[in-house]
């Protein structure tokens, strides 16, 4: 039996509206699957050049150093720009850990830092992938072998029947990455994130291969 609360009439631990409950019953269960599909990739992926790992503390001062880039941050649509220690110690220890980001550092085999790869989650969605590279690391072909790597690694785990992308309609860089890696071209949209939001980009798709 519900008790009253003699100063209002209401009824103490009644059950919020029905609405309310259910959004919050969607939002509970899409984290539990971002989480799945989240710690069940691989810890570590290694290509013949690379490492993809998750970040580390140890990361800051490069990241800082590459990721303070305007020339990078003008393609993409959640970088700060100045990128300061701050924004990178933020990006390791905050925003890696969240259950619905998965970054991997991308480094050498010797552990130098690169960029970053990994997939974003959102409710009703497929997973998206982004990426950057140091400006220095550009025309080498690390992101496509590190891209491809990932996606590999995500398609084995059977949790990822399609990856979605996204990039600016100019940034050619990027969309040959996308279609090196399988990506089709599924049409023109605009950016729905960012500073600089409404910004023309292709939205690209890539099925679990069968």
């Amino acid at each position: 039996m519900k008790r009253i609360d003699p100063r209002s009439g209401a009824r103490l631990g009644a059950a919020p509206g029905t609405k309310a409950s259910e959004e919050m019953l969607q939002q509970a269960t899409a984290r539990l699957s971002f989480r799945r599909a989240r710690d069940i990739l691989p810890g570590k992926i290694e290509t013949p050049r690379l490492i993809l790992r998750a970040p580390i503390r140890g990361d800051v001062p490069a990241l800082t150093a590459l990721a303070d880039n305007k020339n990078i941050a003008e393609k993409l649509s959640r970088l700060p720009s100045p990128y300061t220690r701050a924004d990178a110690i933020a990006f390791v220890e905050i925003f890696s850990q969240r259950a619905d980001e998965r970054p991997y550092a991308i480094t050498t085999q010797a552990g130098d830092l690169l960029g970053i790869v990994g997939f974003s989650y959102a409710m009703g969605q497929h997973p998206e992938l982004g990426y950057w590279l140091g400006e220095p690391h550009w025309g080498k072909g690390f992101m496509s072998e590190a891209a491809k790597a990932l996606l590999e690694a995500a398609f084995a785990t059977g949790l990822y029947p399609a990856i979605r992308a996204r990039a600016l309609q100019s940034n050619l860089a990027s969309i040959n990455v996308l279609e090196k890696a399988g990506f089709k071209n599924i049409g023109p949209a605009s950016d729905p994130m960012g500073a600089e939001k409404n910004r023309p980009v292709f939205e690209f798709r890539l099925e679990q291969p069968r």
